[in-house]
């Protein structure tokens, strides 16, 4: 695998003019497990990525097994908006709020509405920061070799 590089095994599942709908499964660290079926937390759910035929090093069918790569640096970025933005708001909120000498409850329901309000604003915004993240993907044999 390049260095830099997230690497998702999946299968194309349908296929456009411009894109590619690869499906991959994510698992839990559990699923794996030969107990899964008695534990309650492992956990899989199927994702559809839509990449640009730009994007693929090759030309694919439905049904073929390829890899969809993301740049590290795009990873980070996808934490930065989805986990650690909405914990400062939520801390900053907090400790302002605490200092006005409110009520905890007015404190509490004013930092989940902050917190509601920025994720309404990221999904009205998902068009254009979904652009920003740009999926390739690649055949199996050239990213599990190292």
């Amino acid at each position: 695998m390049k260095k830099g590089i997230i690497a998702h095994e999946g299968v194309i599942s349908a296929e456009t003019e411009s894109h590619y709908k690869v499906s991959i499964t994510s698992r839990s660290a559990c699923a794996a497990c030969h107990a899964k079926g008695l534990c309650s937390a492992s956990e899989m759910a199927n994702k559809v990525i839509d990449v640009e035929k730009s994007r693929a090093d090759g030309l694919y069918k439905v049904g073929d097994r390829v890899n969809v790569n993301l740049e590290e640096s795009m990873g980070m970025k996808a934490v930065w908006i989805v986990y650690a933005l909405p914990a400062i708001i939520l801390v900053t909120f907090l400790l302002y709020l605490q200092r006005l000498t409110l009520s905890e409850l007015v404190v509490g329901l004013s930092v989940l509405g902050a917190i509601a309000i920025y994720f309404i604003v990221l999904y009205l915004l998902r068009g254009r920061i979904g652009r920003s993240f740009h999926f390739s993907i690649s055949g199996l044999e050239e990213t599990t070799n190292k």
